[in-house]
């Protein structure tokens, strides 16, 4: 077989009635999507039903797509953390991600022999994370647990490039702050640095 069918050409066969382009369209990024959402959920059967939301959205919006545009990742990423916001501002309780708490436990140089401490300190940066805002816990989940270039966070959240990046550096130095006041954790003053 030839290379895989780019995003348009999927989207152009779902309107012509091949569900199988759609199928194909959904195994292409609900991993991804689904990762995103339970990071921000932390609760398996609402990032199921959220990633379930996300594509009949997708599929009852295919018509305003743009034919002209590469990828459709940016616009399922905004309808997928829209919708999870919306279910976070009804929600009480909301989670902080397990990745990216464990980025931050490796860069704030936690020695080994202190292992018996770890899920102290694991509870310690996901309550810091939890305390961020949404604008600012995003940012967080799309960086450190999608691994995402700030261009690319900056296209799936509509905005500027500098507000991504300023978004980022004030995540690390509230993270850094709520790590430091915490009595579970020892956060050197040099860690966390948001450069």
């Amino acid at each position: 077989m030839g290379s895989q069918p780019t995003d348009i050409e999927l989207v152009k066969r779902t309107r012509a009635g091949d569900f199988d382009a759609f199928a194909t369209l959904y195994v292409r990024y609900a991993r991804s999507l689904f990762r995103v959402i339970y990071a921000m959920t932390q609760d398996r059967a609402v990032a199921e039903d959220l990633l379930q939301e996300t594509f009949f959205r997708v599929y009852r919006n295919l018509n305003r797509v743009d034919d002209s545009v590469d990828s459709l990742q940016p616009w399922l990423y905004r309808i997928a953390i829209n919708l999870t916001n919306n279910w976070l501002t009804r929600t009480p309780k909301t989670s902080p991600l397990e990745k990216a708490s464990e980025w931050f436990q490796r860069h704030i140089h936690i020695s080994p022999e202190h292992m018996f401490e770890r899920d102290e300190r694991v509870r310690a940066v996901q309550d810091a994370i939890a305390k961020l805002d949404e604008k600012h816990r995003i940012v967080v989940v799309l960086y450190y647990l999608q691994e995402l270039s700030l261009d690319e966070i900056a296209q799936i959240l509509n905005l500027p490039v500098g507000t991504v990046k300023s978004r980022l550096y004030h995540a690390r130095r509230q993270l850094r702050d709520h790590l430091q006041a915490d009595q579970r954790i020892a956060v050197p003053k040099a860690a966390l640095s948001a450069s």
